[in-house]
């Protein structure tokens, strides 16, 4: 056997099959990676960096400097309690005598071993290494069979399924073939080219070059990122050879690499009449149903080209393929067209009297009963954070009425898009179209935000009575379930407040959406809804912060005030700044011993207020002087959102605090004194309570 070293040799595993869909395929090869390199590692066999490819036809795994066997070892296995293997000579007994044998070792080697549960019998016994082929050969069939695949088939008298039917497996340590079969296939070293272009090849090894390099002579680019530069490179060429650029679209380039091999990326037209349909229409209908580019000329609308990717190579067999798209592309075009010219017969606002028969959700009525929620919702937004109510208003009733259209019924992906555009053939102000096109967004992580004020607040009103009517009837995401897009839709609502700077409270919005709701069948309503759903919100906010900032100063931040959700980054930002100073770690310490007394004091005295004659000690008169001298100040700074200069005011005043606590025992004997310095205590903490929670901040430094 030929090896990277006389010890180890590279590891290779291909699984040959019918086209696997798009969407599954990289999961699978991923899932069957990390299934192997699990059992390297559970075996404590060493290797190298396992790495998985693969088509729309093969998996593949490659593991570098595979361990060829085990090292032999040995265990320490314990049996029964000492007072029953030994007797009173020490001598093995019966049952102690039985163990050994049935660990294959004499019993003579027994001993002692102590435990927290008292003494039992123990010996050491060697275990041989297994051979990592022989390992591998029993465990493949199974990892193969265990792949994540949304729906399995069977096309023969095997018992096996499989996710498409199996042609040939291909399992290699070094040169030898390990010994095993999936599906009736068994394993070799024989792979297969591409399905038209190419041949059979014989491996002679598990050498990942030696392997990718046949298989390219086969025409297979097994790699998927050459394959997806490969479709991109030659996308780009042809947009530019028709005098325009390639609309480029991340998602539909990762489809298209998984459904060729050998990508051969081609240029096609389509009527220029088409060119009448949105254009989303048009990017939206080619992506979809052929997976084709698009391509914008030098003023930036569409031209009437597309681009295909082909699996092969003639130039007969390529002007098929284009030909064969544009008539596909000219009949869902045709459709399109029919559905967009038919939908501007009827006024926007009459698709919404057909809203009333579509069920929203089960326990949240129609989505007309929606419509008419957003309407109050964004009105008494707007009102509150003024922005024109009228166009708000207007924007809000239609938001959904594009539902009702023929064209959106066809595509789903477009609607709000499509409300907008018939918004204005219907005659509606553009701030008002404007606002329907906004609505959805964000759609996704990385998405645009709404642009105009009334389609951002249509968009809060939308999301949050989503989010608060889905907990209201018990839809809560849990672990990887999330079927309504809550945490999406709830990142922006808090991105939408962030971003136009609105101060308006997070509670008090949540409240008002709970508020919509009456006369909705809710299992959670009131309070403890608002309350759900603060919560709920505040652990996004969590995880949003957290990529850019320490966990410790998320943590604090948020604990001091998560309604404001405006003032959280600046206050982090702050913050963040104020703890890489030399002087943040005195001042944190001193404010969040403040926090643990009031803390610790509870409501003792929560209702008292300062009492100057029973100031006694001059520490305590100073810090009396030094919080009146900054309360006015530093609410002022805090209402303007100067973060960072409020913070400076608490710096300033940090070294009173300190010599507060140096010189006066809060917890006097006195009840009167110990009550009126708690109550200074808790006058002290209210400056710093709106910034952060300086008691969940870490002392050192490098926390950062």
């Amino acid at each position: 056997m030929s090896a990277a070293s006389p010890n180890t040799a590279p590891l290779l595993i291909e699984l040959g099959c019918e086209e696997i869909p798009a969407a599954v395929a990289p999961a699978m090869a991923e899932h069957l990676c990390g299934a192997i390199t699990a059992l390297l590692d559970e075996a404590l066999l060493a290797h190298g960096p396992a790495q998985w490819l693969g088509t729309p036809r093969r998996l593949l795994v490659h593991v570098p400097d595979v361990a060829l066997r085990q090292e032999d070892r040995v265990e320490q296995v314990s049996g029964p309690p000492a007072r029953v293997a030994f007797d009173e000579d020490g001598q093995p007994t019966r049952a102690g005598q039985g163990f050994a044998r049935g660990q294959g070792v004499d019993p003579a080697e027994l001993f002692t071993i102590d435990t927290p549960k008292g003494s039992y019998a123990a010996l050491r016994k060697q275990i041989a290494g297994k051979q990592t082929a022989a390992l591998l050969g029993d465990a493949l069939p199974g990892m193969l069979r265990a792949l994540p695949q949304p729906k399995k088939m069977r096309w023969s008298r095997e018992p096996e399924a499989f996710i498409r039917p199996v042609h040939w497996l291909v399992a290699l340590l070094g040169d030898f073939v390990i010994d095993c079969s999936f599906a009736g296939v068994r394993s070799g070293r024989r792979s297969q080219g591409h399905a038209f272009l190419g041949s059979a090849v014989d491996l002679p090894d598990a050498a990942l070059a030696g392997y990718l390099a046949a298989l390219e002579a086969q025409h297979v680019l097994v790699d998927p990122a050459r394959r997806s530069a490969a479709i991109l490179e030659g996308a780009r060429a042809l947009a530019g050879e028709a005098g325009g650029t390639l609309v480029e679209d991340s998602d539909l380039l990762a489809e298209v690499t998984w459904l060729v091999e050998w990508p051969a990326p081609l240029l096609g037209r389509f009527e220029t009449a088409f060119l009448d349909i949105p254009e989303a229409v048009t990017i939206l209908t080619l992506k979809k149903n052929q997976k084709l580019f698009t391509i914008r000329g030098p003023d930036g609308a569409l031209l009437d080209r597309f681009v295909a990717t082909a699996n092969t190579l003639s130039e007969a067999s390529r002007a098929t393929i284009a030909e064969g798209n544009a008539r596909v592309v000219a009949a869902r075009l045709s459709d399109a067209l029919f559905f967009y010219n038919n939908d501007l017969k009827t006024p926007l606002a009459e698709f919404n009297e057909s809203l009333a028969a579509q069920v929203y959700l089960q326990g949240l009525g129609s989505v007309h009963d929606k419509v008419q929620r957003n309407v109050a919702l964004a009105s008494a937004f707007a009102e509150q954070l003024g922005v024109d109510v009228a166009t708000t208003r207007r924007a809000a009733s239609l938001c959904k009425a594009d539902l009702a259209s023929s064209l959106v019924t066809e595509f789903t992906a477009l609607q709000g898009h499509i409300g907008g555009r018939y918004a204005k053939a219907a005659g509606e102000s553009d701030a008002v179209a404007q606002a329907i096109a906004e609505h959805y967004l964000p759609r996704f992580a990385g998405d645009d935000l709404p642009q105009s004020d009334a389609g951002a607040i249509v968009a809060l009103a939308d999301k949050l009575d989503a989010i608060v009517g889905c907990f209201g009837i018990g839809m809560i995401p849990s672990g990887t379930q999330d079927p309504y897009a809550l945490r999406r839709q709830s990142l922006g609502v808090l991105h939408i407040l962030a971003e136009f700077g609105w101060s308006m409270p997070l509670s008090a919005a949540i409240t008002l959406a709970v508020e919509g709701l009456a006369g909705c069948e809710l299992k959670t309503e009131g309070d403890a809804l608002v309350e759900q759903v603060m919560g709920f919100c505040r652990g996004r906010l969590a995880s949003l912060h957290r990529g850019q900032h320490a966990a410790d100063l998320v943590d604090a931040v948020l604990s001091a005030d998560h309604d404001n959700v405006a003032a959280i980054t600046p206050r982090l930002q702050a913050l963040a700044r104020l703890r890489q100073e030399d002087g943040f770690e005195p001042l944190a310490a001193a404010f969040k011993r403040v926090a643990n007394i009031v803390k610790k004091a509870g409501d003792a005295g929560a209702d008292d207020v300062v009492e100057p004659t029973l100031l006694q000690d001059a520490a305590e008169q100073r810090l009396w002087s030094e919080v009146n001298a900054h309360e006015a100040d530093l609410q002022g700074l805090i209402a303007q959102g100067a973060w960072a200069d409020a913070l400076n005011q608490l710096a300033r005043i940090r070294p009173t605090v300190d010599g507060f606590f140096d010189d006066v025992m809060v917890m006097a004997e006195d009840d009167a004194l110990r009550r009126n310095r708690l109550a200074l205590m808790r006058r002290t903490g209210g400056l710093f309570a709106r910034i952060a929670d300086f008691g969940r901040i870490q002392a050192v430094r490098e926390a950062t």
